[in-house]
């Protein structure tokens, strides 16, 4: 075995510039790539439309528009949930300070290894920490609004223009092939349409089943503002691994705080943990998971690199765009490697099958 350097030096000079670009270019990347994974799943209603006899012009405009007028709804829906609990605040302030009081008196008696606790100059600090702080969250609250409003109108202005255009770009893209490859090429290109189609329709229906799921698990323990809860839990989702704790755990501590029985955040762990379970191993495998396959490792670091180089859009957007990078790889004899790597490991029964279908095409061709 020989070791190129050359090759080797180029391999790591490319994952530099790479990684360079995608970090440096976020702000032009992230609406991009939003916008091509919306143009895939919108792309199929839009073919539809034109098979009705509906323009191609209007098609795009209804279909970006019944898009636009569901997420305003379910904003409007959120919104009302939020200002009602900010109504709530000063007396969740209250609550809050009452159960930190609470728990400090309980450490004081009941733990002796560590000196007594405090309490009072625990909370005038976290009461000035609150008023200290208030305007800033107040600013990076508008600050980040901003920027996701931003995010949602280039994506949406990209979108239109890639559904537009898309016959245009695929041609474009297929001369990047020689002719005699032409076809195998925008079948590759039809396949990284379909993974991205397929993920994304599938997070949108895991997001509205789990959703549901917890509003009704919420509702039967009797945990306010419910809806706000449960589908705030789905949308977190979308981050493997880490959204669906994360989206528990923020009822928990609100019931926690807010609510006098312990029960009620025993209850929201018992019901959360629930759905988690069944979301990995029944709703997930069968919805998202049979259309990614990308083994564990790399899901997570497509997680832990999105986050590093963009933040929550980049842990939303590595994972599809690395099932897609497999695609690409494995159509290409020097990079099948990379697919292999990407890609969950194959058993010999998945040999065997795929060795039988290669020979019927072949016996198809010969024929």
């Amino acid at each position: 075995m020989n070791i190129s350097f050359s090759k080797l030096f180029y391999v790591i000079a490319s994952l530099i510039g790479i990684t360079a670009i995608l970090f440096f270019a976020k702000a032009i990347l992230v609406p991009i790539f939003f916008a091509m994974l919306f143009a895939f799943i919108l792309y199929p209603l839009v073919k539809w439309l034109n098979k009705k006899g509906v323009k191609k012009l209007l098609g795009i405009i209804i279909s970006i528009g019944g898009v636009f007028v569901i997420v305003l709804g379910v904003l409007v829906l959120f919104s009302a949930q939020i200002i009602d609990m900010a109504g709530q605040y000063s007396n969740f302030l209250a609550k809050l300070e009452e159960t930190l009081d609470k728990s400090i008196a309980f450490l004081n008696n009941k733990v002796q290894i560590i000196p007594d606790i405090e309490s009072q100059e625990i909370l005038d600090k976290l009461s000035n920490l609150f008023s200290d702080s208030s305007f800033l969250i107040i600013s990076d609250t508008v600050s980040v609004t901003s920027s996701f409003l931003s995010v949602v109108v280039l994506s949406l202005i990209y979108t239109f223009l890639i559904l537009f255009y898309s016959e245009h770009l695929t041609e474009a893209l297929s001369r990047f092939s020689s002719k005699k490859h032409k076809r195998y090429f925008l079948n590759m290109l039809r396949e990284v349409q379909q993974v991205g189609q397929q993920y994304f329709t599938g997070m949108l229906l895991l997001i509205v089943i789990l959703g549901i799921l917890n509003t009704v698990g919420l509702l039967i323990i009797g945990v306010d503002y419910a809806f706000f809860f449960g589908f705030l839990a789905a949308l977190l989702a979308i981050i493997p691994y880490v959204g669906t704790t994360l989206g528990g755990l923020i009822p928990t501590l609100y019931v926690f705080v807010t609510y006098d029985s312990y029960w009620y955040p025993v209850g929201v762990i018992a019901i959360f943990w629930f759905i988690q379970f069944v979301e990995g191993n029944f709703l997930n495998p069968k919805i998202v998971g049979g259309n990614m396959q990308i083994n564990a490792l790399f899901s997570i670091f497509s997680l832990i690199v999105g986050s590093v180089l963009w933040g929550i859009a980049g842990m939303i957007l590595f994972l599809p765009l690395v099932a897609m990078l497999k695609v690409v790889c494995s159509h290409y004899e020097e990079l099948k490697p990379v697919a292999a790597l990407i890609g969950e490991r194959i058993t010999e029964v998945e040999k065997v099958q795929e060795k039988r279908l290669i020979e019927k095409v072949i016996d198809r061709i010969k024929n």
